[in-house]
């Protein structure tokens, strides 16, 4: 995937800040994420660039700031449409529960652990688990699990997801790719342009028919083989029971 993370540091101190970038830097390399940190020695800028453009995936922000607490900053951010992960920087847990109020997705204390700096990154980012697809939006990270994708549609330089509850959401990689990283026996690459989830297959002529009525192409020249497959992945479901649920949809 080539989604960048963008990530904001506010905080007045420049010790501070620089720590948390490091944090920053070896967590994400670490995970193999790409990622871009903006950092803001006061709250004003922050504001004015997250109206502007409102891009961040991650504010860190510090609680004893200029002019406003972090906590005045979060609710205006919040206020003005802000949907991104907060966490809460501070040497004192006096706001901790007002953090519960803006929906922070952290509270790290000073001087700064690493560990437990991890620990508020994983939850944030629980979605890179295993079985998931991780979409990048404009202000927030969204997190698909296989089981909602009916399948997965090659258009140009992006991948289409179409997901069960009729979301379709865009990835700016190749399917070559995608296929690669999904490692479910649900998922059949039945075409060149399509990815096909065969849970949500309902049946098969020369295409795929979905549950929902809608058709995903077949390679002609392999058809037999996709059949095939097709036909030993019913068979097993049925032993399993996984058939039964979809069936009944």
């Amino acid at each position: 995937m080539k989604d960048v993370f963008e990530i904001a540091v506010c905080d007045d101190s420049s010790f501070d800040r620089f720590v948390i970038a490091e944090m920053i830097d070896g967590y994400f390399k670490d995970k193999s994420f790409l990622y871009h940190v903006t950092e803001y020695c006061n709250e004003g800028t922050l504001i004015d660039d997250i109206e502007e453009s409102n891009r961040y995936d991650i504010i860190f922000l510090d609680i004893y700031l200029n002019s406003l607490l972090g906590i005045e900053v979060a609710k205006k951010l919040r206020s003005g449409g802000y949907n991104g992960k907060i966490v809460f920087l501070t040497a004192s847990d006096k706001y901790a529960v007002e953090s519960y109020d803006v929906d922070a997705a952290g509270y790290l204390l000073k001087p700064h652990n690493y560990e437990k700096f991890c620990n508020v990154m994983d939850r944030i980012l629980i979605g890179r688990r295993k079985n998931t697809i991780i979409v990048k939006k404009r202000s927030s990270v969204e997190y698909i699990s296989y089981d909602n994708i009916r399948y997965i549609e090659s258009s140009n330089t992006k991948c289409l997801i179409h997901c069960s509850d009729g979301k379709v959401h865009t990835i700016y990689t190749r399917l070559d790719l995608m296929e690669n990283d999904i490692d479910d026996k649900r998922f059949l690459r039945c075409h060149r342009s399509f990815l096909v989830n065969l849970y949500y297959v309902r049946s098969m002529n020369e295409n795929f028919v979905m549950d929902n009525d809608e058709i995903v192409l077949v390679r002609k020249k392999s058809i037999k083989d996709i059949r095939r497959m097709y036909l030993e992945y019913n068979s097993n479901a049925v032993l399993t029971g996984d058939l039964a649920e979809i069936a009944g949809a």
